[in-house]
């Protein structure tokens, strides 16, 4: 039978998995953060650097006010002088970089002047960079900026409208400003603190929650092992108390769903698949609770009208399930025990595949313990004896794959588990649900 995690083994598996998720949370929420910390300080930069060349700029529209009072701005030569000494201005004021190119477009776009940093070790990618800019100021552009990368060099565009004396628009001043590295460098440092000091938040409230969350994990493990427990139990008392009624024994109940998981295993079911049907085995004749007891203890044969009655056990155990959420997935072995593979069977009359599988499966464990089992009415077949009845059946009434299976794990399966006494059993089975359920509801973690 296919070992499963101790419990204390998946929980410290799944603590350390939070763990490691704490850990890929904290780094992501560090890059977020330290990603956040570095474009606030070079837009903080950028404002820096565009309300200092705003003071620069309102200075230089005074001085060259008169000069666009002409629509056509023909005095050039005046503006490039003026410009010259922008340039200067931008290069030694800003105490941040220097501006590597500055020009006066009018209202259309096209550049009245310009000036360049000629020992600009970039100076033609600069020019083909500002001639490729739409410079058209429309009539509600405002003074705004914005970051370029040229040559992997951070430069701002900076772009100001310009009035004449008339306060009207008559143009617009632009510079392109390369960063130095020392304001890089003085930037980069104050990343680096707020990054630091950032992920150290995030770090240690990362230390403070973990052991907050692992006894909160605990409390909330133990309530859902003890309502898991619970909801065991009901099972185990809901079927033992058919037993009781039916046959006086748990032991059937307690056999044929160690049978049945044992199957289940071999053919590779999933952890969700084997736990419906250890929910069906358990239940597989809670509607006999529903059957009259002169039909139900009754020593002889059964009449017809009888057999008919005791059918509707299967419709009994249905009604009682349904009402149950956590009992609904027994709903395979409950309502289709009683298939058979050639389409004999009831209540649905369903034939092969149709039927589902753990209700196939289930039919193979519960015949073979009933064969092997003691009865009042008869005596156990050994198990060889047992399996070559069952052949018989192989088509007819049990699915041959799973019949198949079956042959090569009985003899050891029935060695295991046949002369265990009730309490072995009860044990072997509560091992075996714990571990399953267990299990399964830290398979997501």
């Amino acid at each position: 039978m296919m070992l499963r995690p101790a419990k204390s083994s998946i929980k410290t598996t799944i603590q350390r998995q939070l763990l490691i998720r704490l850990i890929i949370a904290c780094t992501l929420i560090s890059i977020c953060l330290a990603a956040t910390v570095f474009f606030i300080e070079f837009h903080r930069l950028g404002q820096q650097i565009g309300n200092r060349a705003n003071e620069i700029a309102t200075r230089f529209n005074d001085e060259i006010r008169a000069l666009l009072d002409d629509k056509h701005l023909a005095k050039k030569t005046a503006l490039h002088e003026k410009l010259k000494t922008l340039a200067i201005a931008g290069k030694f004021n800003l105490g941040m970089g220097h501006l590597i190119y500055s020009a006066i477009y009018d209202l259309s776009g096209n550049a009245v002047v310009t000036e360049q940093d000629n020992q600009c070790a970039y100076a033609q990618d600069v020019a083909e960079l500002m001639n490729a800019l739409d410079h058209k100021l429309a009539p509600h552009t405002q003074a705004y900026h914005k970051y370029l990368d040229i040559n992997k060099i951070a430069h701002i565009h900076l772009v100001y409208p310009l009035t004449n004396s008339a306060g009207k628009r008559a143009a617009s001043v632009e510079g392109l400003f390369a960063i130095s590295q020392q304001a890089e460098k003085q930037v980069e440092k104050r990343i680096l603190l707020s990054a630091l000091g950032t992920v150290g938040i995030v770090v240690l409230t990362t230390i403070i929650l973990y052991p907050v969350i692992i006894i909160l994990m605990r409390r909330l493990s133990k309530l859902t092992d003890n309502l898991l427990q619970a909801n065991i139990e009901t099972i185990k008392v809901l079927g033992n108390a058919v037993a009781k009624r039916d046959s006086d024994t748990d032991i059937h109940n307690y056999r044929v769903t160690i049978y049945s998981v044992a199957l289940a295993e071999a053919m590779g079911l999933s952890t969700h698949q084997i736990q419906a049907l250890i929910k069906g085995a358990f239940l597989h004749d809670i509607g006999k609770i529903g059957i009259f007891d002169h039909i139900l203890l009754k020593s002889g044969p059964l009449t017809e009208d009888e057999r008919e009655t005791m059918k509707h056990h299967v419709y009994h155990g249905m009604d009682i399930i349904k009402h149950s959420d956590w009992l609904k997935d027994a709903t395979d072995v409950v309502q289709y025990h009683h298939e058979q593979f050639s389409g004999d069977g009831y209540p649905c009359g369903l034939a092969g595949e149709d039927i589902p599988l753990n209700a196939r499966i289930f039919a193979v464990a519960d015949v073979f313990d009933a064969l092997t089992s003691s009865r009042p009415y008869k005596v156990p077949m050994p198990c060889v004896t047992a399996m070559e009845t069952m052949e018989q059946g192989c088509g007819s009434h049990f699915d041959p794959a799973i019949l198949e299976t079956f042959t090569l794990i009985a003899p050891d399966l029935y060695e295991q588990v046949a002369r265990l006494t009730e309490d072995d059993l009860q044990k072997k089975l509560l091992s075996l649900t714990s571990q399953y359920f267990t299990s399964a509801i830290y398979d997501n973690v």
